[in-house]
């Protein structure tokens, strides 16, 4: 039995649209970043989260399935970056691990300083870009952006399995390992145009190649993608709060009950 493709993409709207409406009617009013830089991190990824949806739907509503479930991606980062940051309940790690994040910048400017001096600029140039490294206090070395921020290898693989607060009785390791698999792996493929991430635009032999073929598709996405926006806009969500110290309102799980019960079960390519 086919799943109207339509149907299940509005209601997964629809559920975004409603916590939306439910986040913003908590009125959260970031505190001073200096002393509380989690507030701003966490809410900022949480609006990149819902930017991330919101251009997704866009792809799905033009039929551009693979390059909406790529951007998942994108959304399955938000979230391990933010269970990441809330993963430990000792005080002194939490703040580290947010100051990590924050620094990140400053590598990341030193490696643009690195390149822009490095491009034959003019002295009056140089001097400003030298000046202006003095008040960021970096230094001309480009190599602090080849670790991750966190300083973990494998930093999606670990992340996600580690324990987590709001890891539930279910959550077991193979469970997670079969998420990451779904969730983050094979977007990546859809990231990184490996060889697995191309099927949907590979030509038939011995017809004439059309560059646009509507025809050619071997796999549909749309349901990883709706049940992949469903799962992490919940946990982002939920990751917020509890770094932000507020408790959870009851309609956010109510919201995310209905929405899941509420969508067809997922149709697998090929059947056991």
């Amino acid at each position: 039995m086919s799943v109207d493709r339509s149907k299940e993409i509005q209601l997964v709207r629809q559920y975004v649209d409603a916590v939306e409406r439910e986040l913003n009617a908590r009125q959260i009013r970031p505190r001073r970043f200096f002393l509380y830089p989690f507030d701003m991190i966490a809410l900022g990824l949480t609006s990149k989260a819902f930017g991330l949806v919101r251009a997704a739907f866009v792809l799905l509503d033009v039929g551009l399935e693979d390059e909406a479930y790529a951007m998942m991606r994108s959304l399955v980062e938000c979230a391990l970056t933010l269970r990441f940051l809330t993963q430990s309940e000792d005080v002194k790690e939490f703040y580290k691990r947010v100051n990590n994040y924050i620094r990140f910048a400053i590598a990341d400017k030193q490696y643009w300083m690195h390149w822009a001096l490095q491009n034959g600029i003019g002295e009056s140039i140089e001097d400003d870009i030298r000046q202006r490294a003095k008040e960021w206090r970096i230094v001309d070395d480009p190599t602090l952006v080849r670790k991750h921020w966190s300083g973990k290898d494998g930093f999606a693989w670990k992340t996600n399995l580690e324990p987590h607060p709001l890891d539930g009785d279910k959550s077991s390791d193979l469970k997670k390992k079969s998420m990451y698999a779904v969730d983050y792996h094979q977007t990546s493929s859809y990231i990184h145009c490996f060889c697995t991430g191309i099927d949907n635009y590979l030509p038939d032999e011995f017809v004439a190649y059309e560059v646009t073929d509507p025809l050619r598709v071997h796999e549909t996405l749309f349901q990883k993608v709706v049940f992949i926006i469903l799962r992490y806009v919940h946990s982002c969500i939920a990751y917020t709060l509890l770094g932000l110290g507020m408790e959870r309102p009851q309609v956010f799980n109510d919201l995310f009950s209905a929405a899941v019960a509420s969508v067809a079960p997922y149709q697998r390519r090929y059947k056991a």
